[in-house]
């Protein structure tokens, strides 16, 4: 009986240390990080810009440029496409913003006249208006509408200095990220050839799948999000002015930029969209809502499918599992880099299961691991190749692929059922026609 109390106590004990332990580390870390704040903005500018120029870069390699001249033609095409994005991006949303919170407060105030001409014309708001408070609910929103709006007026206000006066240090930063950039995208191939040739060959197969796999599922997925985000931004603009929506540039730079949250981006964006068009008119709010659906639809059914072939697929049961997860840890940065770490983290699963075990997890039909599958020469299944995908991997990431997989053949793919229940329709109507011409 001691004994076990003994244990339960050591047991308590421990587990209340390490949630201290555990506490103090992420205390830790978070202070590291606020202090390489200028650090970790160098290696972002410096990582994203290369990930975008290797495209161009390798491209330009392959017709006999100089690497060191198209190196510097794509990191500068990256810089300059950035800084005419934002030219043409800031100066429109800080100045319909600013008129929106400007104009806000007098279509708030016109809240309260618009709920009582409700009440006179229909019967229905006259019966509400019997046991709800109207005047006082409109009341209670005005204030908590004017109180946001006056906290964001001064949060813009007092952001600005500090962001006016750190500007130098930041161009400093960036300009400091985009040379790493060159002389990464540049050197990359001949830095990875010397870290194989440190690590020896058992281990340079395995470095190579994993730096392959991470490259592939994160620098396509942030060109592919990118460009579906510019495209629904832009989409989602035209659609707005359309519908007459008095900020349409605004509402639309906000989809584009809300479309990076997974999931949920796009469905907040035309609510904000929609809610402002009600103050104005609610039938303007229904063709926001319309111009947004139908924005949505068209990226995410003609556009996506064409630009997301560079990422790893993820299944749905496993993007909502990633995204839920990374906004618990991490909150809305969390949702934003939680589909290509799920990504990462299927093709490493797909890499070192198929090595250990011998079997093939990755098939047409599949759903968790649903990809192409590879074979070699005699029929075996190739890990690497299965983990990356079909496409021609090497020749558009930064990353070098694995050497197996030149001898890998994509298996044929099957028919779709839609293809068969085609023919055999067609074998019908020309068995039809035969028997008719026989007779």
């Amino acid at each position: 009986m001691g004994q076990s109390r003994e244990g339960g106590a050591r047991l308590a004990f421990v587990r209340v240390w390490t949630v201290v332990g555990v506490l103090v580390v992420a205390a830790v870390v978070l202070a590291v990080l606020d202090r390489l704040s200028s650090v970790l903005l160098f290696l972002a500018v410096g990582c994203l810009a290369a990930y975008v120029a290797s495209p161009l870069v390798n491209l330009l390699s392959r017709h006999r440029v100089p690497r060191g001249v198209a190196s510097i033609v794509g990191v500068v095409v990256v810089a300059l496409a950035v800084v005419l994005l934002f030219s043409l991006i800031i100066p429109l949303f800080f100045s319909q913003m600013t008129d929106l919170l400007s104009d806000l407060p007098a279509r708030i105030s016109g809240l309260g006249s618009w709920a009582a001409g409700l009440e006179r014309q229909y019967d229905l708001f006259q019966q509400i208006g019997e046991y709800v408070d109207t005047g006082a609910l409109v009341s209670s929103l005005q204030s908590m509408l004017t109180g946001l709006v006056s906290a964001l007026l001064s949060a813009i206000s007092n952001g600005l200095v500090p962001a006016v006066s750190n500007i130098a240090s930041t161009v400093f930063t960036v300009f400091l990220g985009l040379v790493f950039a060159f002389w990464l995208v540049c050197d990359y191939p001949r830095i990875n050839e010397e870290i194989c040739l440190v690590l020896g060959p058992r281990r340079a197969d395995d470095y190579r799948v994993t730096l392959a796999v991470v490259s592939r599922s994160v620098g396509g997925y942030l060109r592919s999000t990118l460009i579906d985000s510019l495209i629904q931004g832009s989409l989602a603009c035209v659609g707005f002015m359309l519908a007459g929506h008095p900020y349409a540039g605004l509402m639309g730079v906000l989809s584009g930029v809300l479309n990076f949250v997974p999931v949920v981006g796009p469905s907040v964006s035309a609510i904000i969209a929609t809610g402002v068009a009600l103050f104005y008119s609610p039938t303007m709010a229904f063709w926001t809502m319309v111009a947004a659906m139908v924005a949505q639809n068209v990226t995410d059914n003609l556009i996506v499918p064409r630009i997301n072939q560079s990422t790893m697929q993820i299944h749905p049961v496993l993007s909502l599992l990633a995204i839920m997860v990374g906004s618990a840890l991490m909150g809305p940065l969390g949702m934003v880099v939680a589909i290509p770490l799920c990504a990462i983290a299927k093709g490493l699963f797909v890499f070192y299961f198929e090595t250990r075990s011998g079997e093939q997890i990755v098939s047409y039909d599949g759903a968790l691991f649903r990809g192409t599958p590879f074979h070699d020469g005699e029929g075996r299944p190739v890990p690497a190749s299965d983990a990356l995908g079909e496409e021609r991997f090497a020749e558009s990431e930064i990353m070098p692929a694995p050497r197996d997989r030149a001898d890998a053949t994509a298996a044929p793919r099957p028919d779709s059922p839609w293809k068969r229940l085609w023919d055999r329709l067609g074998a019908r109507r020309g068995g039809g026609g035969d028997s008719g011409a026989e007779s």
